[in-house]
């Protein structure tokens, strides 16, 4: 079976497909045919056990609507199910669908990332603007595995590199400039590229002054914008740094850096001077995914996710 990260990186997931999850045959006809209307690409499923087989068999599938009370496996535990089987692998975005007496069901689920939350009877405008809000996440979230698939495609054999490389980014390549600017400096582009890293950071943290920041939870990116900007200034980090950056419990970080490294897109090694830290640097594939990823942002005239 493929990861939908595979799929990425062959350019065949145009679409974020949607899942709905309701154990309600009735309310799970409503809940598609109004996402259908929407123009989504819906398929739904009656329990739990079925949608954890559809999200395995199809890895277009990016945002799950899903009740929280529901027999055999309830929604809290559907959530962490897939979340330990995809959350790694693939761009999902959750929405839960509560009862008016499960709120705090509700706040537990934020736990799996969940990016929104509907009150029962869901009607069709708070079905629509959930969907749209989940959609922006799974954007945000998508643009990461793209990356990593790029930094995959950059490690397979006998792809052309290409000479000059930015000083503290390893072996990567200087960005083209554009073509009505002359070429910049080494120098002059690093100072560019990590401007613009810092930039994307702190519109990242600015988001948090104005919504929940947990809404838009995304640990991978944060990880690697952090060790992007360390490797641009030279320096390598600790993991306790790099699971700061990110906008969830330690413990959750630690693992997306484990995933990190396990990948191969990030090199973790004792700290010679104090044994009682790690510290982790990107490996250069992965920071010549990210000077392309950032300059071509760049050049359609963007910042950065």
């Amino acid at each position: 079976m493929k990861h939908a990260i595979d799929f990425v990186a062959e350019g065949a997931l145009p679409r974020c497909r949607v899942l709905i999850v309701d154990d309600d045959a009735d309310t799970l006809e409503e809940y598609c045919e109004n996402a259908a209307r929407l123009g989504y690409d819906v398929i739904g499923a009656p329990n739990p056990a079925e949608a954890l087989q559809r999200l395995a068999e199809d890895p277009s599938i990016g945002i799950v609507v899903t009740d929280l009370e529901m027999p055999t496996i309830g929604g809290l535990a559907f959530l962490d199910e897939m979340s330990s089987r995809f959350s790694l692998l693939r761009a999902i975005v959750p929405i839960v669908i509560t009862g008016h007496g499960s709120l705090a069901s509700a706040v537990e689920a934020m736990r799996f990332n969940a990016k929104d939350f509907l009150t029962k009877p869901v009607d069709p405008e708070g079905l629509a603007g959930a969907l749209r809000r989940a959609t922006r996440a799974w954007q945000d979230l998508y643009a990461g595995f793209r990356l990593m698939a790029i930094a995959r495609q950059a490690q397979a054999p006998g792809q052309a590199q290409a000479s000059g490389a930015i000083p503290g980014a390893g072996a990567g390549p200087v960005p083209a400039a554009g073509a009505d600017q002359p070429p910049l400096s080494p120098e002059a582009e690093r100072e560019a590229m990590l401007a613009q890293v810092r930039g994307i950071m702190r519109m990242r943290e600015k988001r948090g002054n104005f919504l929940d920041g947990q809404l838009f939870s995304d640990p991978t990116w944060d990880i690697l914008l952090d060790l992007t900007a360390a490797r641009l200034e030279g320096k390598p980090i600790a993991v306790s740094s790099a699971c700061a950056a990110t906008n969830v419990p330690l413990s959750t970080a630690l693992r997306y850096v484990r995933s990190l490294v396990d990948a191969g897109m990030v090199r973790r090694w004792k700290d010679t001077e104090d044994r009682r830290r790690d510290m982790l640097e990107l490996e250069d594939r992965t920071m010549e995914a990210m000077t392309r990823y950032l300059a071509d942002v760049r050049r359609r005239g963007g910042v950065g996710a």
